[in-house]
């Protein structure tokens, strides 16, 4: 008999409502705890940086070698300066001509994927409850680096399998703080007493903005983009929006692929 899908599991919901939450529960005692990794882009780069330092290997050769060839000398340098950049990484050393520069993990982005793993891995537990030894052995590093190895390594062998969790929501991936506005609508809908994310909820751009610590106007372009995509439709009035039936699918295809990754990321095959 093949296992049951994923989304076809009585605890998806519950994991899906867990993700959701758990993230934004961050975000109202700290605005800027997950800055470093708020769009897909960025995140991609911090699991990259994270494999790299467990591998010694976090520094412009050592970045080529992980790669086998796939980056230039020229676009190592510019993966590393991103890094930097956007706060991911920090030099541990100061350039010398001839010398290789080390960098570190950012202590906070390290903090942000850790607490972010530990929210998906109860998430996962939820959906298949032998997952929650996990949970329980979290503070053993090599639970963490076990995930961040598959997927850097995941990532590296095929960089356009972040599209499997961008496309579904319209794009917002792409964006800054993005996924968080989609997440703050499906709570929204959770909190309004819908078993799905669907209908009509409360709107206030501005509360939404300030919670996530972005301005209204990227607020506005997030909001623009699940719009045009087909997945909100403007409410009676303006502080009312519509989540259509859409918005919610998107939402179980966003997490459905979130929790298959991360799945088979800690050796579950039983997806």
């Amino acid at each position: 008999m093949s296992p049951v899908p994923i989304y076809a599991r009585p605890g998806f919901a519950a994991a899906m409502r867990n993700s959701t939450s758990g993230p934004l529960a961050l975000l109202d005692d700290d605005p800027s705890f997950y800055r470093c990794i708020g769009d897909i882009p960025t995140y991609a780069l911090g699991v990259l940086a994270l494999h790299l330092h467990s591998l010694d290997r976090l520094y412009h050769r050592g970045l080529q070698e992980v790669a086998k060839d796939l980056f230039s000398a020229g676009r190592a340098t510019a993966i590393l300066k991103r890094m930097q950049s956007a706060g991911l990484i920090v030099p541990q050393d100061a350039f010398q001509s001839g010398r290789q520069r080390r960098y570190a993990p950012a202590p906070a982005m390290v903090q942000a994927f850790r607490t972010c793993y530990l929210i998906e891995l109860k998430s996962l537990a939820l959906i298949d409850p032998r997952l929650g030894v996990l949970v329980e052995t979290y503070d053993d590093p090599t639970v963490f680096d076990r995930i961040v190895g598959f997927l850097a390594t995941r990532h590296l062998a095929a960089p356009a399998l972040d599209q499997e969790l961008i496309e579904p929501l319209g794009g917002v991936g792409r964006r800054s703080m993005g996924l968080m506005v989609a997440y703050s609508l499906a709570e929204a809908a959770c909190e309004a007493g819908y078993p799905r994310a669907e209908g009509v909820i409360d709107l206030n751009l501005s509360r939404l903005s300030k919670r996530l610590g972005v301005s209204r106007t990227h607020g506005r372009r997030v909001l623009k983009m699940l719009h045009e995509a087909g997945l909100t439709a403007d409410g009676e009035t303006p502080d009312k929006l519509i989540l259509t039936p859409a918005f919610a699918d998107a939402c179980e295809l966003y997490f459905f692929g979130m929790f298959s990754i991360l799945m088979a990321a800690v050796g579950s095959d039983d997806t």
